[in-house]
């Protein structure tokens, strides 16, 4: 909503600084968004008068002139062709500033050109300021003006305009009049300036004063069927003077995002910004009998002002004469029944439409206005009475018809909210006084009758937000000022001890540790499209395929609650792909949602790491040393098993296992997945582990361990296995074969010509720990021997001479 401060001014008799004004409003809930200052960037151009006009020499489309500044006559090139001797003009003399610019004197085509004249563009102003400043060319100004005055001040281009967001909950304050009534109260009794609250700042109404010259004139009569039109109302104006609007209107319009286009639409436009009602205007010789508001004809057609057919529903409202449709209610008149410069009489409507009617409208037929908006946030009652009322006084005012006949409405009866000074009291949480409580309230325009210690508040039909005691506390506390409320305990409350639990701290310490692996958060949706479980091949029995679907989802992309992070990693991997970011670790920790189908009770909400790593030097190791990592750091055993999640590469991936059940499957990413998600190079590594293995093991402490006292032994074993035998359970079952065995390390697989097709061969490095003496080559061998007996037994194995 913009505000320009002289409009403001005109309700609310104060002479502040505009930042005082924008604190004042921030402090009462409302955002200052912009800071605009007309004028602003200008400087050095002054009026100047054309006395000479010579062709140049060398030039024959530049011409140079000898204007008159006031303390000296400067010679100024110029292309332009509308300039003539005696014309006065806006001059940028040497070192002068415009918004865009800086003036400097230099010489064109051999003449030296001191300065430059001004266009209307140039100044960044528009007709609404001065005639003629939209031309395209010099802008000419009155010739009464100073000679040498500064332009800024010659044409009152100084004005500042205030951009201010407006709530939802507010739609009175969508008009100047509304959020001047909000300034006034602010600086009375809010945190405004303290040197405004000695006098007390005065809110001043607009002018309603019109008479009527004659009641029996003819105008149409209004019958109402459509349900989303609770109220209208009507006037007739006659003598109509189609002319331009004065200046001050004009500009008012301009600086709020409106242009200006004859006196009378000038009117319903102006009436629009400062009381916050759309209004229409129709030429009475085009309506055709009665006014009927009425549910459209499916199919119906009419031609807008913007020269656009629009077909309409029957769930959509139209003013329509006996024979026609005139307008799209709340959206945009007829062609057929606007404004002209033949217009003698106008029917002036105003009228309260349905703010979700008005909306699907709009959007349906693909048409928005400026009245469309206002709708769109609801009008009152207060504005379809006032606001006719005000559009009339101006038409006197301004000489632009006389009112013959109005149709005021029934205004409803007012709302009444009774309560306590303790009750409100009770809700802040402070001891306010009861003064102060009504001073703020009659200051916001409602009517108080205090009886002892009751209040009985009568809500102004402009406050449709107002319906009880805990509004009218918010009012207070408002203008009072948040920072007067005292920080207390409720009653019952107790003081705890802060802190994180014992799983958000195991989270925060996982999230760390990825950090450390050099692995970038991403967050995603919670939400995702039942299509990426075919993406990921996962078969049609897969538990994860129960997802739950969302009533009302954003988008079909966004219908189901996600059982998993897998396809929201690739995605979020496809995409950098897409923007030729091919190296770098990600991880995303968040939850998955789990139900029990049918669904009685709410899912189960487990959290879940997901880590990402893409890049030339990035592979299945780095990825596995990362999980095996995470479980180490937490002392969680795990088991190391094949995988069988269809989305990873069969030959490069795996699972770990804690306690028997698989938490955490890893690898390169399966060729066809990768192409499911449009991404044509399947070099990178994904893995997904449930976090409730680490979330809710206790603490272990970390106990001393001696080093051996006697020296390990270290010994190779090379065997050729099925390609089929896991690794790791070779491991853990060498492991299992003696106590003396320490460590096993996997130190090299190799496949060629000289082992078989089908097999591979197995290099391990097995060290043995003696804890009671050190180990004779008897014992090595005997422990090595039964190794490999078991490997040989166990998993059909052949040791490599």
């Amino acid at each position: 909503m913009k505000l320009p401060i002289s409009w403001l001014k005109e309700f609310v008799d104060v002479d502040v600084d505009v930042q005082v004004i924008c604190d004042a409003l921030v402090n009462v809930g409302f955002e200052v968004e912009e800071i605009i200052n007309y004028g602003e960037g200008i400087s050095g151009v002054v009026v100047g008068k054309i006395t000479e006009i010579n062709k140049h020499p060398d030039a024959d489309k530049l011409k140079i002139c000898q204007v008159d500044v006031g303390k000296e006559v400067v010679t100024i090139v110029t292309g332009a062709s509308n300039v003539n001797v005696g014309d006065v003009v806006p001059v940028a003399l040497d070192g002068a500033t415009l918004p865009d610019k800086t003036i400097k004197a230099a010489p064109l085509r051999g003449v030296m050109s001191y300065g430059m004249m001004c266009s209307g563009g140039e100044l960044k102003i528009s007709d609404a300021f001065v005639d003629g400043a939209s031309v395209d060319g010099i802008l000419i100004l009155n010739d009464d003006l100073p000679l040498g005055r500064d332009i800024v001040s010659a044409l009152e281009l100084q004005e500042t305009v205030l951009d201010v967001s407006i709530t939802a909950n507010r739609p009175d304050c969508h008009s100047i009049l509304g959020l001047s009534r909000e300034v006034a109260t602010a600086l009375n009794y809010g945190k405004g300036n303290a040197s405004t609250r000695n006098a007390y700042v005065k809110f001043k109404m607009p002018s309603f004063e019109f008479c009527q010259h004659d009641v029996s004139a003819n105008i149409p009569l209004v019958s109402v069927t459509s349900p989303d039109c609770p109220v209208y109302s009507s006037a007739l104006i006659g003598d109509i003077k189609i002319d331009k609007s004065p200046k001050w209107m004009q500009r008012r319009l301009f600086m709020c995002g409106i242009n200006p286009i004859n006196n009378v639409v000038d009117i319903t436009n102006y009436v629009l910004l400062e009381i916050g009602q759309p209004l229409h205007a129709f030429d009475l010789s085009m309506i055709e009998g009665n006014i009927n508001v009425r549910r459209a004809n499916d199919k119906e057609k009419i031609v807008a002002l913007n020269d656009e057919s629009y077909e309409m529903t029957g769930e959509m409202t139209l003013i329509c004469d006996d024979k026609k449709a005139l307008a799209i209610a709340g959206v945009m008149g007829g062609k057929y029944s606007g404004i002209n410069d033949e217009t003698k009489n106008v029917f002036l409507e105003s009228a309260r439409f349905s703010r979700g009617s008005v909306r699907s409208t709009s959007l349906k037929i693909g048409l928005r206005s400026d009245s469309s908006a206002r709708f769109e946030r609801g009008v009152d009652f207060y504005g379809v009475e006032y606001g006719r009322k005000r559009a009339l006084a101006l038409f006197e005012q301004l000489g632009a018809g006389r009112v013959l006949v109005d149709r005021p409405i029934i205004m409803p009866q007012s709302k009444v909210v009774t309560t306590t000074i303790d009750e409100i009291n009770g809700l802040l949480g402070i001891e306010l006084p009861k003064k102060n409580m009504i001073e703020i309230l009659q200051s916001l325009g409602m009517d108080v009758v205090s009886e002892f210690r009751t209040l009985v508040v009568t809500i102004p039909a402009y406050r449709e937000d107002i319906d009880n005691y805990t509004d009218l506390a918010e009012e207070i506390i408002r203008f009072y000022g948040y920072d007067n409320l005292g920080e207390t305990f409720m009653p019952t409350a107790a003081v705890t001890v802060g802190g994180m639990t014992h799983k958000q701290k195991r989270i925060e310490e996982t999230k760390d540790l990825l950090c450390a692996f050099g692995a970038y958060e991403i967050m995603t949706y919670s939400f995702t499209d039942e299509n990426v479980y075919d993406k990921l091949n996962l078969d049609e029995s897969d538990e994860r395929r129960k997802a739950i679907k969302i009533i009302n989802p954003i988008s079909e992309d966004l219908s189901i609650m996600k059982t998993e992070l897998v396809s929201g990693m690739i995605s979020t991997i496809s995409t950098n792909l897409t923007r030729k970011n091919d190296n770098f670790r990600l991880f995303e920790l968040a939850r998955v949602y789990q139900a029990q189908f049918p669904i009685k009770e709410l899912p189960n909400e487990n959290d879940v790491l997901c880590v990402g790593l893409v890049g030339a030097n990035e592979s299945f190791y780095e990825l596995k040393n990362i999980f095996v990592s995470l479980l180490e750091r937490f002392g969680v055993e795990f088991e190391l098993t094949e995988s069988a999640e269809p989305y990873l590469h069969p030959g490069i991936s795996a699972s770990l296992a804690v306690g028997g059940k698989v938490i955490c499957s890893f690898g390169k990413i399966h060729p066809l997945v990768a192409k499911n998600f449009g991404i044509k190079k399947s070099d990178f590594s994904i893995g997904s582990i449930d976090l409730q293995a680490i979330t809710v093991k206790k603490d272990t402490v970390a106990k001393y361990k001696p080093l051996p006292k006697f020296p390990p032994v270290e010994r190779d074993l090379a065997f050729v296995v099925a390609e089929s035998a896991a690794v790791g359970k070779i491991i853990t079952a060498i492991k299992a074969q003696n106590s003396l065995v320490g460590d096993v390390e996997l130190f090299d697989v190799y496949r060629g010509e000289q082992i078989e097709k089908g097999y591979k061969s197995v290099a391990l490095k097995i060290k043995l720990v003696p804890k009671e003496k050190t180990l004779v080559d008897a014992e090595i061998s005997n422990v090595m021997n039964a190794v490999v007996q078991m490997i040989k037994t166990d998993f059909d194995a052949r040791v490599r001479e």
